[in-house]
């Protein structure tokens, strides 16, 4: 009987110690990321309705860098894509003005992005045509993850949702499902609170955003995609969809800030568009240059 006790004992002892058994909260899997020079590769791809039309999407692609705390900078680049209904419109625009054309290449035209701290930096897109000749960047306030946030809503890179979500989430295995609302997220995490203009209230506080989770085999973030609907007018409603994939957990990622000669403000910006005209000198008169092109 001793002898049997012991050999069960061990065998206890080993299934503890074997990483088969060990469980590893999600929570405590993700924090242990948290190393200066790692990250996380990001792939992504969303779409929009209004009411039952799809209207546009886009396709992400970025990395999140990691500090002791979390997320320290990001950067990736965003594309759109028209979706049926828009396309339509763009097409029956272009055939009354061919003009248009260069609208909708703007429209579609990829961005680049970079976040570090407390800024971010916007190159492409509609943001490209408004910058001086000589500036690159439109630089923002906003949240690290900036970069990589704004389709995808819900920032499982945060322990707090993250821990949010598992703990009201119904789950069969690594798999969980359940939902919140935008009020809820709003109060919950700082990167979307980062991304909304104003606090979401009534109806649309009220919204509910429906997510649903996979965890790899460390209990790391592999999938999420949410789908969201809220009114958009009384009579119209916007509905989005994306879906987010996380690998190459603590790979090496390094995120550099554009130069500071090549950006330029967006309060400096406004000024650069607003600034009136250089006043008219009455008193001027034409020359007409001679014949070496000099002006007297």
């Amino acid at each position: 009987m001793r002898r049997f006790i012991a050999v069960a004992a061990a065998a206890a002892a080993m299934m503890v110690a074997s990483p088969a058994f060990a469980q590893v909260k999600p929570v405590d899997a993700l924090k242990k990321q948290f190393v200066a020079g790692q990250g996380v590769r990001i792939k992504e791809t969303s779409r929009t309705w209004v009411d039952k039309q799809d209207y546009i999407g886009a396709v992400r692609e970025g990395v999140a860098a990691f500090g002791p705390k979390g997320v320290v900078a990001a950067e990736g680049e965003r594309t759109p894509v028209l979706g049926p209904a828009l396309k339509k419109q763009f097409e029956a625009e272009v055939k009354r003005d061919p003009k248009a054309a260069d609208l909708v290449a703007l429209l579609t035209e990829r961005t680049y992005m970079v976040s570090s701290g407390k800024h971010y930096y916007i190159h492409g897109g509609l943001f490209s045509r408004a910058l001086p000749d000589d500036k690159f960047w439109l630089r923002g306030d906003g949240d690290p993850t900036f970069a990589i946030m704004g389709d995808q809503l819900v920032n499982v890179l945060e322990p707090a949702t993250l821990k949010h979500l598992l703990a009201t989430g119904k789950h069969t295995g690594p798999r969980y499902r359940g939902s919140l609302t935008f009020a809820e997220l709003h109060k919950l995490s700082p990167s979307f609170r980062a991304q909304m203009i104003t606090k979401p209230s009534g109806k649309i506080g009220k919204s509910r955003i429906s997510w649903r989770l996979t965890l790899d085999a460390r209990q790391l973030p592999q999938r999420l995609a949410i789908d969201w609907t809220m009114p958009l007018t009384k009579k119209a409603t916007i509905k989005g969809t994306t879906e987010t994939r996380y690998s190459d957990w603590g790979a090496e990622i390094s995120v550099t800030t554009p130069a500071a000669e090549s950006v330029i403000s967006i309060d400096d910006l406004v000024d650069h568009i607003l600034k009136p005209p250089t006043p008219i000198d009455e008193d001027y008169v034409a020359v007409p240059p001679s014949d070496d092109g000099t002006v007297q």
